[in-house]
């Protein structure tokens, strides 16, 4: 007993400091006084979210003490997929009404409040109930993912503990020069804004003539709690949660407080996240209940799951640089949108492309946007470890690029000393 207690005192000091640390990272981070105007009253605020969720959780922390409230490993799988399922259809439901709105001109409050029926209040009330659960499913299978991997401390803790909010996350604001692909500044934005919005908030940001700015989405955002989008299948679902605790994890190790030291060093962190998140999430999914066999392709490399919008991608990239180089910016936005509309040809809707998409995306250098070579870098690196857990220990002494560019060439020689060894 003594022991439980004095691990559940540990575990909420752990949770304050990690709260504390990573939401004052996050929020000079992520915030620039030129974007913040730009954003005007759309702002997202990490402070008063923490103010609004951190209490909640703690809550239903203390409700799961009590015996008889933590569920068993087989309800939580049971538990995540019902509120999966009840989110779309509380989306499809919401969807209907608003066609009916936009069907029916109706505007005023009191008709809106007479449209919403039962059957979405219903839903939206069950996934209420539902949504502090789920997160502790995929909080404790995630744990069990990294514990696996020999990420834990003693007495049976991690640092820091898993801890993800199932929230749409906020929008973030990016911008680039226009004459260089070149990630400048960035501001988090309310959700809940439409596309007329958006346009007008890249207008401010763009109002200078000088910059290239995006309002694009997220699928989850380390705060802390982490955000997790909970709009995606379970296994994505997973993914971006072992994504997002990785950079909770990393936080407190050099990789992670360099982050923002160089674009290599961004880079080089949010690709390991997604290289060593993949493995985590699907290990985490696994462990749940889930079924690694099924979407397979879907999961695969982005070379081999998108072909069409990967060599697009990569192509517009690679001629969007050129034509920067050469000074001709307005032909290098000309050439970009026509690709955009090549890809919308092709079944892929993507609502704007510039420079600032690239200098966003292309930071994840495994993903269809990005020509870095730090993705095939760190994916040989990965070869070299025989499991994610000490690729992860490896990878967070990372002070810059340049450290490890050094490590990777000392796998190799090690790799092929090993290969020329004669056997007896």
């Amino acid at each position: 007993m003594r022991n439980y207690l004095f691990k559940t005192k540990l575990l909420w000091f752990l949770i304050l400091v990690v709260c504390l640390v990573v939401s004052i990272v996050a929020y000079g981070k992520l915030t620039s006084s030129k974007m913040e105007s730009a954003a005007g009253s759309h702002g997202f605020s990490i402070f008063r979210w923490e103010l609004q969720t951190v209490p909640l959780k703690w809550m239903h922390l203390l409700w799961e003490m009590y015996p008889g409230n933590r569920p068993s490993h087989s309800e939580r799988y049971l538990i995540v997929k019902e509120y999966l399922q009840v989110g779309k259809k509380l989306t499809k439901e919401s969807s209907r009404i608003e066609t009916q709105l936009i069907a029916g001109g109706i505007t005023e409050p009191a008709n809106i409040t007479e449209i919403v029926d039962d059957k979405v209040s219903h839903l939206a009330n069950q996934k209420k109930i539902l949504r502090n659960r789920a997160e502790e499913a995929i909080e404790a299978a995630v744990s069990q993912a990294a514990t696996d991997n020999g990420l834990g401390l003693a007495f049976g803790i991690l640092f820091p503990p898993t801890d993800f909010r199932l929230e749409e996350p906020p929008l973030i604001l990016v911008s680039s020069p226009r004459n260089k692909i070149r990630l400048e500044e960035s501001h988090l934005i309310e959700n809940n804004i439409d596309f007329e919005e958006r346009y007008l908030i890249e207008s401010r940001a763009e109002s200078d003539g000088k910059t290239s700015a995006l309002v694009d989405n997220l699928s989850g955002l380390g705060t802390y709690p982490a955000f997790v989008s909970d709009k995606y299948d379970l296994r994505y679902l997973m993914r971006t949660a072992a994504h997002e605790w990785l950079h909770n994890y990393w936080i407190f190790h050099p990789l992670g407080r360099n982050m923002w030291s160089s674009p290599d060093m961004y880079t080089l962190n949010e690709t390991a996240a997604n290289i060593a998140g993949n493995e985590l999430g699907d290990q985490a999914f696994e462990f749940l209940g889930g079924d690694i066999s099924e979407y397979e392709y879907k999961y695969s490399k982005s070379e081999t799951a998108n072909p069409h919008l990967t060599r697009i991608l990569r192509e517009t990239r690679r001629e969007t640089e050129i034509f920067l180089e050469n000074g001709d910016i307005e032909g290098a936005e000309e050439y970009m949108d026509r690709q955009r509309w090549q890809l919308r040809l092709g079944g892929y809707s993507i609502r704007k492309i510039n420079q600032a998409y690239f200098a966003f995306r292309g930071n994840y250098a495994d993903g269809p946007s990005s020509i870095n070579p730090i993705g095939s870098e760190l994916e040989e690196f990965r070869e070299y470890f025989d499991n994610v857990g000490e690729f992860i220990k490896t990878i967070r002494g990372v002070k810059s690029y340049k450290e490890f560019t050094s490590l990777l060439e000392s796998k190799r020689k090690s790799n092929t000393i090993v290969k020329e060894t004669p056997k007896l």
